[in-house]
């Protein structure tokens, strides 16, 4: 197989974009309809000046909202999933500078029930990153045909919801590691 035509292929482009949109979207809602959870999990990240947190808090849903808007725009999508492998790399390096800190047992952020933070999530934003960047560059000038439209949406809703079983298997682990942990230090 061609890998380059395959990445090439506006479809295909189109399918990490409505991923990447999906997972903004998503990302951006848990950080507007929780502000405060959001701001004391960054704070626990220990990486920005106390006085910063709170307006970069409120600031972020509304970069990733806007980095989902132009990853949809044909116009803007090779920028858009750029800056989206930018966002999604920097969270990795963050959650890494945590790890290697010793501090996993911190609330990644992410929304939702608490989601511990781990290699694994470093992993999955690289694989993220790595996705976005491949399809940034220019897609092969072609007409759409009517299946297009019917692979596109399958695709995006295959991407996303393989995103989001990944992702809840990471924060199922992290529960059971958590819980050995309990345990082993119980018996002691």
């Amino acid at each position: 197989m061609d890998w380059l035509a395959f990445l090439a292929d506006p479809v295909v482009a189109s399918a990490v974009a409505g991923c990447a949109a999906l997972i903004l979207f998503s990302a951006a809602w848990h950080k507007f309809s929780e502000p405060d959870v959001f701001a004391g999990a960054l704070d626990s990240y220990q990486l920005l000046p106390g006085a910063l947190v709170i307006p970069f808090a409120r600031l972020l849903p509304v970069v990733e909202a806007g980095i989902g808007v132009m990853v949809l725009i044909p116009a803007t999508r090779s920028a858009g999933l750029t800056v989206f492998a930018l966002i999604v790399g920097t969270y990795a390096i963050a959650i890494a500078i945590n790890l290697i800190r010793g501090r996993n047992q911190i609330d990644c952020g992410c929304g939702g029930d608490v989601h511990l933070l781990s290699w694994g999530l470093v992993g999955r934003n690289a694989v993220l990153v790595c996705i976005a960047l491949a399809v940034s560059g220019p897609s092969v000038d072609r007409s759409y045909e009517w299946l297009d439209a019917i692979t596109l949406v399958m695709a995006v809703l295959a991407l996303f919801g393989s995103y989001l079983m990944f992702d809840e298997l990471l924060r199922q682990f992290g529960r059971i590691a958590q819980l050995q942990n309990n345990k082993s230090g119980a018996s002691s």
